[in-house]
């Protein structure tokens, strides 16, 4: 899935791509890469959509541009695509300080579960290296849903 900033759905789509985004943990090598290998489609999807300064809050705990990108993997462990529903219609408006504020709420039933877990999100969102980009997540939520 593409994800554009122009659509309606940007925040929700942006979610719901990185979730079904494959991750592949890189064994560190001294910062060298070794020869061909697997891509980590969910970090390059990450960079993508988080400006190098973002940071945020889950479950109103403070976290750095990492922590948000562990909250989001470990989100994405009890992620189950074939059933995610947008259950309101995103919001979206302009701050005065230029940035877009946006909001979506996100449902959807983990496999091997018979209740369904809803997170709330809601950015702020500016133009950073050319495109759009997220510059604070807060996600809201079953807590367990977010540790690493």
């Amino acid at each position: 899935m593409s994800v554009t900033a122009s659509s309606n759905h940007w925040l929700s789509d942006c979610l719901c791509d990185l979730m079904a985004s494959p991750h592949v943990p890189m064994p560190r090598h001294g910062g060298m890469h070794l020869g061909h290998g697997p891509v980590d489609v969910f970090t390059t999807r990450f960079n993508q959509y988080f400006g190098q300064e973002a940071r945020g809050t889950l479950c109103g705990h403070a976290v750095d541009r990492e922590g948000l990108k562990a909250g989001l993997l470990a989100l994405q462990k009890r992620w189950n695509p074939e059933a995610v529903k947008v259950m309101e219609e995103p919001g979206t408006h302009d701050s005065h300080l230029g940035h877009h504020m946006m909001s979506t709420e996100v449902e959807w039933t983990p496999q091997g579960s018979a209740m369904p877990e809803v997170v709330v999100a809601e950015a702020s969102v500016g133009e950073e290296n050319g495109h759009q980009q997220i510059r604070f997540l807060k996600l809201e939520g079953n807590s367990a849903l977010f540790r690493v």
